[in-house]
């Protein structure tokens, strides 16, 4: 009956340390951040907000009249 107690002991701390490193784990990844992950969001080709501003007619604009 000991025995069981100690090796249920033993699993929950191990399950606690399993947790524990995983979540440490996830907290460094957020913190770690780099241009790779900022590019994985980046716009795509296909997205419309991605468009040159278009005028009236049309036509690719910048925004000033000549």
């Amino acid at each position: 009956m000991a025995q069981q107690r100690q090796t249920s002991r033993q699993q929950q701390a191990s399950r606690h340390k399993q947790r524990s490193e995983e979540e440490n784990r996830l907290r460094s990844a957020e913190r770690n951040k780099d241009w790779a992950d900022d590019a994985a969001h980046a716009r795509t080709a296909d997205d419309p907000r991605t468009m040159a501003p278009r005028d009236a007619g049309g036509r690719p604009s910048t925004g000033e009249r000549f």
